[in-house]
């Protein structure tokens, strides 16, 4: 991911970047040279964000909610003619567990949750294309999840609306890698694993962890499921979009390069 001069490093552009792995894919990106416009919904309140952008002049930050068309189509106007070589469509939101389990399921929530995790992130692609293919390196990335993969599914099932929002997007993915591979945009689907987005590593022995995240918690210190660092995910996955190529357009990666069956 090597950057450039001034006029001619690449630009990259990171859906929900205020925090998790949208900020570390800012500060990533940041650091080797890019320029970086990281977007989320409140850039009032992204002071993690702010801090990224007041360190490195390259990087600013735009207001984007990836369910408001009207603000995607003003967002993309104001950009102009500008050549983004990489859009990485991170934003997702997980919902809460109550209402995506079998007994109870809650349709609203499968709404919010396909708006905010497979139609708006396709809605972003689609307006940033033209972006897109005037770039140098014509890519567009698209962060999965294991938890929408149909062939690793495993009991017990839970987070209905999630899992299959994020199924969604990986067909979705795949689609658009079909459509646009002849006009020589890649589009890669990416895995980041079980990465800590929320600080539990650091938490000690005694403390406790958010209450929805406390099973999680137990597994990991159990030691029957592994959590990465969000730096290391992220370092990850930049291995991978920057191998992103021909033979792995359209394939399902996990952060470390690996295949997963979907």
């Amino acid at each position: 991911m090597s950057g450039g001069g001034a006029s001619t490093r690449p630009a990259v552009l990171i859906t929900g970047a205020n925090r998790g792995l949208g900020l570390e894919f800012a500060r990533q990106y940041a650091a080797a040279g890019w320029r970086v416009l990281a977007t989320c919904r409140d850039p009032i309140s992204a002071t993690a964000l702010q801090e990224i952008a007041a360190a490195w002049e390259a990087v600013s930050i735009h207001a984007l909610d990836v369910t408001d068309g009207e603000q995607l189509a003003r967002l993309a106007r104001e950009l102009g003619t500008l050549a983004i070589d990489l859009l990485i469509l991170n934003s997702a939101w997980l919902g809460p567990q109550a209402g995506q389990r079998m007994g109870e399921l809650d349709a609203t929530l499968f709404e919010r949750s396909f708006a905010a995790n497979a139609t708006g992130p396709v809605s972003v692609a689609e307006a940033f294309l033209p972006h897109v293919e005037r770039s140098a390196q014509k890519k567009i990335v698209f962060l999965g999840s294991a938890a929408g993969a149909i062939g690793v599914l495993r009991p017990p099932v839970n987070l209905y609306a999630y899992r299959a929002s994020k199924a969604a997007l990986h067909l979705l993915a795949r689609a658009l890698s079909i459509d646009l591979a002849p006009r020589g945009i890649r589009v890669g689907l990416v895995n980041p694993g079980l990465a800590d987005t929320r600080g539990l590593l650091a938490l000690g022995p005694d403390e406790a962890p958010p209450p929805d995240l406390a099973p999680v918690l137990q597994l990991v210190r159990a030691g029957v499921i592994e959590m990465i660092t969000a730096e290391a995910a992220v370092t990850g996955m930049i291995g991978v979009i920057d191998a992103l190529g021909p033979a792995t357009v359209g394939q399902f990666l996990n952060y470390d390069g690996a295949v997963i069956p979907w």
